[in-house]
């Protein structure tokens, strides 16, 4: 094997060695990325799923907030928005 040969092959080895560190971190940086996609999906779905009870319950707290003044302070802290039909009348709660 010739000086030049040697040479080849030892920047050749160099390089791949580069590209393999460089493919097994970027393995691990893909991995990470795809378990916080994976979190934030299964947050999204459970959000999907809750939603309908909550609002069920936000419009069964701005039902019982015209007799009960707490019920409405509930409404205000949580920034909740509910719009009923009182008497074919649309009365919002806030």
């Amino acid at each position: 094997m010739t000086r030049l040969q040697l040479v080849v092959l030892k920047i050749t080895s160099a390089a791949l060695v580069v590209v393999l560190l460089g493919h097994f971190a970027f393995t691990r940086w893909n991995a990470a990325r795809r378990a916080a996609v994976t979190r934030d999906q299964a947050s999204i779905n459970n959000a999907r799923q809750v939603e309908p009870v909550l609002d069920q319950l936000a419009r069964r707290i701005a039902k019982g907030s015209d007799t009960e003044p707490r019920l409405k302070n509930i409404l205000v802290r949580h920034g909740l928005n509910v719009t009923l039909d009182v008497d074919g009348k649309k009365k919002s709660y806030p």
